[in-house]
């Protein structure tokens, strides 16, 4: 297919039909708009997962049956399916399959799989992936190979817990900003009634109140998020688990070379012993001849050797394929993914730091705080003053009464003199 950019989901159109209603994606490709069903995708899910063995073809997300016509789920879906589509068109030997240019036909309505396979599948591929087909495979290759392998079992239940974490993370800001909400709308106000008995400077009385939930700037934050979250890790979730699908299929192929080589040591073994005239009564009764029988083993050794070249032929083009494009394409898109997610998150907790944050705003700078603010100082001016005047007072009555001290003890000095004396006397 010749398509320069990757096909686009444009709109979702219900419609009904004898058996109920369903939901009918319109695809643009090139000037050609088409429309699929979410079962078309899924047959063409299932034929490229066929035809392709070892591959990587993305997912689909999961059916649901009830509640699938919801303009969120449906939201959700299709910003799924457009990324199995965007999938579909990095990979050219998806792109170019037949099966590929079946569902885009703009002819065919209701669309079908292929069934006829013209050409073996190790023909398919070298002639699909040139680039893969006959490059060798090095030791290095073949480490990053299992290498990457591992990351991707061990990676899976870290994802699974993430979700987990993620889910409790957006409940527990729904349950914060329910708290939240609760006590700035209804405990403060009511805090305040009770406490400013008779007062006429009261804060929550003319302020509008705090709408977090309704508040159709914080609605469309949170919505976003989750959403947001969800998907990423869903199409995460969805990439792991194909890879490990192609790897499953690469170690099917290594067992079956394993069991052909085995078959072609028995052969061997088979045939010498015919060679050297060491055959038993039932082989002499199948097969008569020895010269038959040497034919028969040495057939059968051509076969075996012949399947296990086909099958290295598919174990280095699917190995070639995940080091040169998938690995590479992997550790790049994630990266780009998990940065990106992270920045969103942290501009949406600012968003919603922000929400609260002009409502505080707004009481703060309210002309209640300047005046009681100004009556504040005016208060503390008049406790200062009042408190130097009772200093000064203090002060005083000191002095007088140290005075008066003083002249007691003058006085009883001259009576203590005028009686020394008169005793002298």
């Amino acid at each position: 297919m010749q398509q320069q950019s990757s096909p686009k989901i444009i709109d979702i159109a219900i419609s009904t039909e004898m058996l109920g209603r369903y939901a009918q994606y319109k695809i643009q490709v090139d000037q050609n708009i088409i429309s699929r069903r979410f079962n078309d995708f899924v047959h063409f899910y299932d034929a490229l997962l066929t035809n392709y063995p070892g591959l990587f073809v993305p997912r689909l997300p999961e059916k649901q049956i009830m509640g699938n016509l919801g303009e969120d789920f449906l939201q959700v879906r299709r910003r799924m399916l457009q990324y199995f589509l965007n999938s579909i068109f990095k990979r050219k030997i998806l792109w170019n399959s037949p099966q590929t240019k079946q569902f885009f036909n703009e002819q065919n309505q209701t669309w079908l799989p292929l069934n006829n396979v013209s050409l073996s599948l190790q023909e398919k591929y070298k002639q699909n992936a040139p680039d893969c087909s006959n490059i060798e495979i090095t030791l290095d290759m073949k480490c990053e190979y299992y290498d990457f392998q591992s990351f991707v079992v061990k990676v899976k239940p870290m994802i699974e817990n993430f979700k987990k974490m993620c889910n409790n993370y957006v409940t527990a800001k729904t349950n914060f900003n329910t708290e939240k909400l609760i006590f700035v709308n209804y405990v403060l106000p009511e805090f305040e009634k009770n406490l400013l008995y008779k007062s006429d400077k009261k804060f929550f009385e003319k302020i509008k109140p705090l709408d977090l939930m309704k508040n159709q700037k914080y609605d469309k934050v949170r919505k976003f998020q989750s959403d947001q979250i969800l998907i990423d890790l869903y199409i995460m979730e969805s990439d792991i688990e194909s890879y490990l699908i192609s790897f499953e299929q690469i170690r099917k192929w290594e067992e079956k070379i394993i069991q052909q080589e085995d078959k072609i040591r028995q052969s061997q073994l088979d045939l010498q012993q015919t060679i050297n005239n060491q055959r038993n009564a039932v082989a002499k009764l199948f097969f008569g001849s020895k010269e038959k029988e040497i034919s028969k083993f040495q057939n059968q050794i051509y076969q075996y050797s012949k399947s296990i070249e086909e099958l290295k032929d598919l174990i280095n083009i699917t190995i070639g394929q995940m080091c040169l494009i998938e690995i590479p394409d992997f550790i790049k898109e994630k990266q780009y993914n998990f940065f990106k997610l992270i920045k969103f998150i942290g501009q949406q907790e600012i968003e919603q730091i922000s929400i609260t944050a002009d409502y505080w705003h707004s009481i703060l700078d309210s002309r209640l705080i300047s005046q009681i603010e100004q009556q504040s100082i005016k208060d503390s001016v008049i406790i200062i003053e009042q408190k130097l005047e009772d200093q000064s007072q203090q002060i005083n009555e000191e002095e007088k009464s140290q005075n008066q001290e003083n002249k007691d003890q003058k006085s009883n000095m001259i009576l203590q003199q005028q009686k020394q004396q008169s005793e002298q006397n």
